[in-house]
């Protein structure tokens, strides 16, 4: 498989180089005017460099307002056999496939940071032209730096980037609080931070673990009038830690209906 990626930033590298670590694909060629060192990908400043060649995926992984410009412009001979993987939060199958002039199938992505640490959490969704073979094929892609999901409607891309494409910026914000507030009971700034990193890569480990169950996992810390009930019963006073919750995932899920309508 040839792959070309238009961006090739710290998750579309991240992308790109583990396919070619474990020998998912056979070439990586990446147009990027601002290169890292040290890649496998062969690297090329913009798309006019790239000798005349045919790829069997292109990944869009440039900023949203680019991403139908970027695609209307691709060689005719560069995309005619290729599957387009679009990256970019908002821009829909529909938009895609009018800048491409429907000259290939378009599949829509929505990968979270943690892809960079071979951990990431991708939600896909693709129009009805791709085949179950090549479907397949991007979905290993996409476990090969974490897990993926197919999505069968493509408005539920929304609802992921509310959960898994904003989450980790969510889980930071909570290991950062909680570290504070070990600063507050005393504890020396680095040893908060570090008991909250590492409690927080615990709990992820055990809630990944086959067939964890949440509420098993939070009841089994939780023994009748212990501290951690003490704990528990503030976030949960008038459900206060799940309606918080409620109000920015829905916050975010608006933000990326809303960059789906321009």
């Amino acid at each position: 498989m040839n792959v070309l990626f238009i961006g090739y930033g710290r998750m579309g590298s991240a992308m790109g180089e583990a396919w070619l670590a474990n020998g998912l694909v056979d070439a990586v060629s990446a147009v990027d005017p601002h290169p890292q060192a040290g890649l496998r990908a062969t690297l090329y400043p913009d798309l006019q460099a790239i000798a005349p060649q045919a790829f069997d995926l292109i990944v869009l992984a440039v900023k949203p307002d680019k991403v139908c410009s970027v695609a209307a412009s691709l060689p005719d001979l560069i995309c005619q056999d290729a599957v387009v993987i679009s990256v970019a939060a908002g821009i829909t199958c529909d938009a895609l496939d009018q800048a491409l002039a429907r000259r290939c199938p378009v599949i829509r992505a929505m990968p979270n940071t943690p892809v960079l640490v071979n951990a990431g959490c991708t939600g896909l969704y693709a129009d009805a032209r791709l085949d179950a073979t090549r479907r397949a094929l991007v979905g290993q892609l996409f476990d090969s730096v974490g897990r993926s999901y197919w999505l069968e409607q493509e408005s539920l891309l929304d609802a992921v980037t509310a959960i898994s494409g904003s989450g980790p910026a969510y889980y930071h914000l909570f290991s950062e609080a909680l570290a504070q507030a070990g600063v507050l009971l005393g504890l020396p700034p680095q040893l908060a931070l570090n008991l909250a990193r590492q409690t927080a890569l615990g709990a992820a480990r055990q809630q990944t673990q086959e067939n964890a169950d949440l509420v098993e996992l939070r009841t089994a810390v939780t023994s009748p009038n212990g501290t951690t009930a003490a704990a528990i019963s503030v976030f949960e006073q008038d459900q206060a830690l799940r309606q918080l919750i409620q109000a920015a995932t829905q916050a975010a899920h608006a933000r990326s209906q809303a960059l789906s309508a321009v």
